[in-house]
């Protein structure tokens, strides 16, 4: 070959490999130019298949944080002057949750306070959402929430037609009452449904095992639609103080009829609270209860004579004193089903003068918002106080509710 060929040969062979290098790295950089760019960081495949940590792009973040900033303002002048306890373990009232949540709700968007105890402010927006992305429409919307600690945090969430993700971001207060705004998480959501009666349950992705030593529920559930009033009060006024947790007054079978089964040791702190607004005085209730003091708050709440109360409690009949063990290891397992919500869906009035409560259980650990369903009868009395009467489970399903362990033994 001719020196000139030879020259221009290697330079088309030159060419030719940086075209095809240069398109090899084009094709192995693995860099999708529609995904978000990342905070810190450049987005990977993996990222997006996990579905959890996911990268946030530096346009939503700003967006977020923006959005949360101004709403965070709205309720500065609130904050300030509400009663929250120091600064490391802030606690707001129920009220000021419901004036912060107001103010941030006059903006058009849908706000919430943590819990299930207060009903949505434009609720209709969420509505409208979910139903959207349940006939599989592309669809966003951004819910503001209240914390009992008095922070806000702000979740978007998309609908992509196929998945769902949330972007939360959480805001707290500095020592100057600035707002401040934490890094935005972005998770995709592993399920998620609609409920008829108007829950939105959903299922972060997040790290399982063998990445972590134990299973992780990660559900949320936040109630969209909004409960009738006097539902709301009855559930707030006579079940959720006694609740399902260190007691079985809600979850198990009982009525006038049939008492024995009641755990009137472990009910004690409950009605105490109930009574007088307080808890009770746990040093001095380890030693017992008085027989006097035990009996006749227990005849205020249940149509219990002292003779059974003294044959089915825990009792010493030698000091004339009721036990009485803080709930804690030993005589208490914490887990989903414990710390579920009582929530009432009907009210009937009884021709004797009582009342049936229909109540779902909602646990919010499962997202399940009728775990099972049992029927509270209970006469309200002049006072306001109510005499529990019964508790019944409308469906036993084996396996569903966990045996109960009795705070002082069977």
């Amino acid at each position: 070959m001719k020196k000139e060929n030879r020259t221009s040969f290697l330079i088309i062979l030159a060419v030719l490999m940086c075209s095809v290098l240069g398109g090899c790295s084009r094709i192995t950089d693995n860099t999708d130019t529609d995904a978000p760019t990342a905070v810190g960081d450049q987005p990977h495949a993996e990222d997006y298949e996990q579905g959890y940590d996911l990268p946030v792009d530096s346009t939503q973040q700003e967006e977020a944080e923006e959005d949360l900033t101004e709403m965070m303002e709205l309720i500065r002048a609130i904050y300030e002057d509400t009663e929250k306890g120091t600064s490391v373990n802030a606690v707001i009232t129920q009220d000021t949750a419901v004036n912060m949540q107001k103010s941030i709700g006059e903006e058009g968007v849908p706000a919430a306070v943590s819990g299930s105890d207060v009903n949505m402010l434009n609720y209709e927006v969420m509505d409208q959402f979910l139903k959207e992305a349940s006939e599989g429409q592309e669809a966003e919307t951004v819910l503001y929430r209240i914390h009992t600690d008095g922070t806000v945090s702000r979740e978007k969430f998309t609908f992509d037609g196929q998945d769902m993700y949330s972007l939360y971001t959480k805001g707290r207060w500095t020592d100057t009452m600035e707002p401040e705004c934490g890094t935005s998480s972005y998770s995709r959501i592993n399920e998620w449904k609609y409920t008829e009666k108007g829950w939105f349950s959903y299922e972060y992705c997040t790290a399982q095992p063998p990445e972590l030593t134990e299973v992780i529920d990660a559900y949320e559930m936040v109630r969209i639609r909004p409960l009738e009033e006097e539902y709301r009060e009855m559930q707030t006024k006579y079940l959720k103080p006694i609740g399902y947790q260190g007691n079985n007054l809600l979850c198990s079978e009982w009525s006038e009829e049939n008492m024995e089964g009641l755990d009137y040791n472990g009910l004690y702190e409950y009605f105490y609270k109930l009574e007088y607004g307080k808890e009770i005085d746990a040093d001095k209730c380890s030693e017992g209860i008085p027989q006097d003091d035990f009996e006749s708050l227990m005849a205020e709440y249940l149509p219990v004579t002292a003779e059974q109360l003294r044959e089915y409690a825990s009792y010493d009949a030698e000091n004339k004193r009721y036990n009485w063990v803080r709930l804690g290891v030993g005589n208490y397992a914490p887990n989903a089903f414990w710390t579920s919500v009582p929530e009432v869906t009907g009210i009937t009035e009884n021709e004797d003068g009582t009342i049936t409560l229909t109540v779902d259980m909602v646990c919010e650990k499962k997202g399940n918002d009728d775990f099972y369903t049992h029927e509270v009868t209970m006469r309200i009395q002049d006072d306001g106080k109510a005499m529990y009467l019964s508790n019944h489970i409308l469906e036993d399903r084996p396996g569903m509710i966990p045996d109960y362990q009795y705070r002082c033994g069977e």
